[in-house]
């Protein structure tokens, strides 16, 4: 498939970018909710990650006693880091180079779909959010739960930053990249342009620059679209608290919620 420009040559830098991450306290997380939402042994639960990046969660899910784990991303470039990472460290992860609206491509059905670090919020119109939870639903077993976070409409316009600097190194690695936001509150989108430059020992080898479109969601819409795609909504919290109740001003939102039908 064609490869996505916003993250071709983001995935060569990603995981530096985000080497502080908590994938092993998310990875936690989502396992917990597993264990608590589905009546089933996870020695015979398959779990489905839709835009699982350079695979990160599903390596740190793989201890988590699974039965099979996949994976599934928009970009190519990704898909081969996480092919890398999975080999890397000895895990059996069987990935897909298909987008959310591509995902009905997989033949197989799994006890389990997530969606993490708001990979949602890249669906910026209503028919590819319809399109993505059809094929979610259509992925899922009966009674399958899908678990994913998202942006929260009312705290991104209270609090969102035009502009942030992230900076990360790693032994003689370093990468710095400038993050300028311009949100559309009519249109409910984000627009976020990456500016980054790569050092090594000290000396620029790269700069590159990645548009980023984005849709942010509120607590109704995000309500609506579920139940008429009949998924029924178990839990809503603020994303890695499972027990805490949401506030308006929760940027991360959390839903588990269970296919019908």
């Amino acid at each position: 498939m064609k490869e996505n420009s916003q993250f071709n040559v983001y995935a060569a830098f990603y995981d530096l970018l985000y080497k502080d991450k908590d994938y092993r306290g998310e990875a936690h997380y989502i396992d917990q909710l597993i264990t608590k939402f589905l009546d089933k042994n996870k020695s015979t639960t398959s779990l489905l990650d839709l835009a699982c990046g350079t695979g990160k969660h599903l390596i740190e899910l793989s201890g988590k006693g699974f039965a099979a784990l996949t994976g599934s991303d928009i970009s190519k470039s990704m898909i081969e880091v996480a092919e890398k990472n999975a080999e890397a460290n000895g895990k059996h992860i069987k990935f897909y180079n298909y987008s959310f609206q591509e995902s009905d491509k997989i033949n197989a059905t799994f006890d389990v779909v997530i969606s993490m670090f708001s990979a949602i919020n890249y669906l910026t119109s209503y028919a590819d959010q319809s399109k993505t939870l059809s094929n979610v639903h259509k992925l899922l077993d009966s009674g399958g739960l899908f678990i994913f976070d998202y942006w929260n409409g009312c705290a991104v316009t209270e609090s969102y930053s035009p502009v942030k600097i992230l900076r990360k190194k790693q032994e003689n690695a370093e990468i710095i990249r400038i993050s300028e936001t311009n949100l559309d509150q009519v249109a409910q989108s984000a627009t976020v342009k990456f500016t980054c430059n790569y050092f090594s020992d000290n000396v620029r080898l790269a700069e590159f620059e990645e548009i980023h479109h984005l849709h942010y969601y509120y607590f109704s819409e995000m309500k609506n679209l579920l139940q008429s795609h009949r998924f029924e909504i178990l839990q809503i919290s603020p994303f890695m608290h499972m027990d805490k109740v949401v506030t308006p001003q929760e940027w991360n939102i959390s839903i588990i919620a269970r296919k019908i039908g």
